[in-house]
């Protein structure tokens, strides 16, 4: 049956145009995401499949006699309600128990044959219309107005457009990929503060790795006085922080020591060697925010305008980057800085510095000579000269900073987060440093400034991080517009809950905001470093053990040099039998990664460790982690080493090591210095042992790590040496020493020591410890007559999260199963869980 148009007079007609469906009771005031639907059902014979599986499959779970059942609640009051809507395209009718609504777009009122006949959803079924339209493999994830268009040509209920839009705002799939209109306003600018002491502030950062040159410089460590501009460029051949430290004494030993150095979050500047320095000195450390340059603009700006200064000069006179280096900063140090409206060299020096152009000029000019004065009137003068010239630089700065705000803030936005909000976090893919991607959502933990937010990152290795608001964006949580459109919908009052989560600790310093107190990862010592201060180094120790372990370090002093001799005991063979030679390509690294590996090589070249090859055998070479945060230099030795002939010289069992070191009272533990290296190679083995980097190509002198039969060459070179000593133990390169009194220790150690000298072999000082009650040995704590777990392995334990599949819990099981000594009969405790 069909509502046609009936004949009204004006007055209704008027009355009726402010009536629409929406203003009645089968309006709901909000979209709700309701889990009250019913569950989606397997499809029947015939049906369409679903497709993809997941919240975007396709799920056809509402039947006709649901829709009927609920479109039959409202019969009766259409009978009385339907008469307002008499229009010429709206019309609302009956199909077998289906209400329906017919209607004609706007642009086609006189095309009957252009009408869309309408479902009209009931409440309960408008969110599977939704989810279909939108998140379903087949509806792409469209924008609101296509989502809608498309909804529109077959489902109508009162609210449609609004309910979409709330979809697609709280849609976490299109959150996370974006848009290419949905683009994030960047927040208005706040300058950074204005200082008026020449060299109070300093601005660090490294630029590189730039050309090779002949003198061996591939990097430049730059610095800029905030105050002045004043820029220095210092060539370096590493960017260790050694050469960053020295470089910095140097420029501090000129213009003085400042009060605050920023730098960026670079690796050689968070080391705890870079850290100790400012410490001495009375600097503070300021860390910009990652992946936010714009917090040392005037420095990168200052780089930019350095590089194409020499790109030009290398290009004008044929000669190296560092050779043009100090003409370069002359030249910038002598331009009128714009925004201070003086040059950075006037700023410091008080007066223009005689470049060509000046000297031209006055060659061609010629002037009086100023009158000669007193110290003390040139000092007064020069003093006022120069603070008229920063107080006017001073001014120019801040007036050129009001309008760089004000030009850059037109096309900003101001936004904030509170903590507890969710965000999404745009962070460079992994494997990827030059890319990034929205990733999230996550929890604000707390607002440290207009513009930064530390970060609550749970599922990643640091757990908090501070981000600046440009690299966030508010998530919209479709849960949380279920509970409001609920609210809505029924209103009543909402009763305030509040998000109840363990505490996390967090520091600013985690993100590097402040100087930090615990240990960093930076280069050890070397021995020659700790030789020069062993009081220092032995100071848990007694006075009357310290000097006895003095005396005995000092006599055995070629135990401790910086660089492996070599041992003459034993050497290294590899018997490949026929085989034929194994040739391999280097891998790929990032560049960070290949100054690093450089780095190494030189090591080796320098030490005679390794040298040139023409070997037909090649195997690359990759940078494995290891737990001081520094790199252990691997060769990547699976191919050659299924050819070797085994070697099955036996290691001891790592149980037996430390069940006889925990009952000691006095515990010793050795490390040998790069223990593999004081193993020469036979003229095979070097030669089947060649290997290749992207930059050079070389064969080791000494036994390499990875190498097949390596740690039975070892062991075997361990009890040959030190056989016979008691109370010692060596597992490979770890020797400990375990005694009941310090008297026995100290006469095994001066043994140890014999044997291991006899043998030109290296101990490193920096792993060594003396007269401990307790080690860690083998991955355990040992001494005083108990073995135990170390506490942050316990703690790692403790802290993994509950397994959720069946992998996790072998991952699980696995890692605890190491300590299952320590759990009494773990594998019940593990079968009763």
């Amino acid at each position: 049956m069909v509502f046609p148009a009936c004949a009204v007079t004006r007055a209704q007609s008027r009355m009726m145009s402010d009536i629409d469906l929406t203003d009645t009771f089968i309006s709901a005031p909000g979209l709700v995401f309701s889990s009250t639907a019913q569950p989606p059902q397997s499809p029947a014979a015939g049906s369409l499949p679903t497709a993809g599986g997941g919240e975007g499959a396709l799920s056809l779970s509402v039947s006709k006699a649901q829709l009927s059942g609920h479109n039959r609640k409202i019969r009766l009051w259409l009978s009385v309600v339907l008469w307002l809507f008499v229009r010429k395209s709206v019309a609302y009718f009956w199909e077998d128990g289906v209400l329906m609504r017919k209607w004609t777009p706007p642009v086609a009122d006189d095309l009957i044959w252009n009408s869309v006949f309408q479902v009209v959803v009931p409440l309960k079924f408008r969110s599977q219309v939704l989810t279909l339209g939108h998140d379903n493999v087949f509806a792409g994830h469209l924008g609101v107005t296509k989502t809608y268009n498309r909804i529109l040509r077959y489902f109508f209920w009162p609210g449609l457009k609004a309910d979409v839009a709330k979809l697609c705002r709280s849609c976490h799939v299109c959150q996370l990929a974006g848009k290419p209109n949905q683009t994030i306003p960047p927040a208005p600018l706040y300058p950074v503060p204005v200082l008026t002491e020449p060299f109070e502030k300093i601005i660090l950062d490294c630029v590189g790795p730039l050309p090779h040159t002949k003198s061996g410089n591939k990097y430049l460590l730059t610095l800029m006085c905030s105050a002045t501009r004043f820029p220095e460029a210092v060539p370096l051949r590493s960017l260790k922080t050694e050469a960053v430290v020295k470089a910095l004494t140097q420029f501090f030993s000129l213009f003085g020591l400042p009060k605050v150095v920023q730098t960026d979050q670079g690796s050689n500047f968070l080391s705890r060697l870079f850290k100790q320095v400012l410490s001495h000195l009375g600097i503070t450390h300021a860390v910009s925010s990652a992946y936010h340059p714009q917090s040392q603009g005037a420095l990168e700006r200052f780089h930019q305008t350095l590089k194409t200064m020499l790109r030009a000069y290398c290009w004008d006179t044929a000669k190296e980057w560092d050779e043009g280096l100090p003409l370069l900063l002359f030249a910038v140090r002598e331009m009128v800085q714009e925004s201070l409206g003086f040059s950075p060299a006037y700023l410091v020096f008080g007066h223009t510095l005689l470049g060509p152009l000046r000297l031209l000029r006055e060659t061609w000019v010629s002037e009086q000579p100023a009158p000669s004065t007193n110290v003390l009137d040139y000092i007064s003068a020069f003093r006022e000269r120069l603070h008229k010239a920063c107080s006017a630089a001073l001014a120019s700065l801040s007036s050129t900073q009001r309008d760089m705000k004000t030009h850059y803030d037109k096309r900003t936005v101001s936004r904030s987060f509170e903590p507890g909000d969710q965000v999404l976090v745009l962070l460079p893919i992994v494997g990827s440093a030059l890319q990034a991607k929205f990733v999230g959502p996550y929890v604000v933990d707390s607002k440290l400034s207009e513009t930064d937010y530390v970060i609550r990152t749970t599922n990643r290795k640091r757990k908090t991080r501070v981000c600046h608001i440009n690299m966030l964006k508010s998530y919209v949580d479709r849960e949380n517009v279920v509970v409001q459109n609920k609210a809505e919908k029924q209103g009543k009052p909402v009763i305030s809950a509040a998000l109840v989560s363990v505490p996390v600790t967090y520091s600013p310093a985690e993100d590097g905001l402040y100087l930090r107190n615990v240990p960093v990862a930076s280069p050890r010592l070397q021995n020659s470093e700790i030789l020069q201060d062993l009081e220092a180094y032995l100071s848990h120790l007694p006075v009357a053990e310290c000097r006895q372990v003095t005396r005995l370090i000092q006599s055995h002093a070629a135990l401790f040099s910086d660089v492996p001799v070599g041992t003459s005991v034993i050497q290294h063979d590899v018997d490949v039998g026929g085989h034929s030679p194994i040739r391999q390509h280097p891998y790929r690294l990032n560049p960070t990664k290949r100054a690093v590996m450089m780095s190494e090589v030189n090591y080796l070249l320098e030490n005679e460790l390794a040298v040139q090859s023409c070997s037909a055998w090649s195997s690359p070479c990759l940078l494995v982690p290891k737990p001081d945060g520094t790199f252990r230099f691997c060769t990547d030795y699976r191919k050659v080493n299924a050819v070797p002939k085994p070697d099955s010289f036996p290691l001891p069992r790592m149980e037996d090591c430390v069940d006889k070191v925990g009952a000691a009272r006095v515990v010793t533990k050795l490390d040998l210095l790069r223990g593999y290296w004081q193993v020469p190679l036979t003229p095979r083995a070097a030669e089947i042992s060649a290997f290749v980097t992207p930059d050079y190509f070389l064969q080791y002198s000494v036994m390499p790590f990875g190498l097949r039969n390596a740690p039975a060459t070892f062991q075997r070179l361990i009890c040959k040496v030190l056989a016979g000593v008691p109370c010692c133990e060596a597992y490979l390169d770890d020797i400990i020493i375990y005694s009941a009194t310090w008297t026995q220790d100290l006469e095994t150690l001066e043994s140890v020591f014999k044997r291991l000298q006899q043998a030109s072999l290296t101990l490193n000082l920096a792993k060594c410890e003396f007269g401990k009650a307790t080690v860690t040995y083998l991955g355990k704590e040992v001494g005083q007559g108990q073995v135990r777990p170390v506490e942050a392995k316990v703690q790692a334990v403790m802290n993994f999260p509950v397994p959720t599949s069946k992998q996790e819990l072998r991952r699980f099981l696995g890692m605890a199963g190491f300590y299952w000594g320590f759990c009494k009969n773990f594998s019940d405790v593990v079968c009763s869980h």
